[in-house]
């Protein structure tokens, strides 16, 4: 029981904090939310380049050998 009455004080001073200084929430995500996305985008492409190596079945000495 103590918990659910500090997680309902805990959202109601997040709620109240928010309202009175709404336009710092504001300037926190136009902050955060671009470098989220480049951190998505890296991950993404990561991801990305390490299936497109997983999947081709010519590794770099059979690219050697061809010359």
């Amino acid at each position: 029981m103590p918990t659910v009455i500090v997680g309902l004080l805990a959202i109601s001073l997040g709620l109240w904090g928010m309202t009175v200084w709404w336009w710092s929430v504001v300037e926190l995500l136009r902050g955060i939310v671009p470098i989220l996305l480049v951190g998505v985008g890296v991950i993404a492409l990561a991801a990305g380049v390490t299936s497109v190596r997983q999947s081709s079945d010519v590794s770099d000495e059979d690219l050697m050998d061809d010359k």
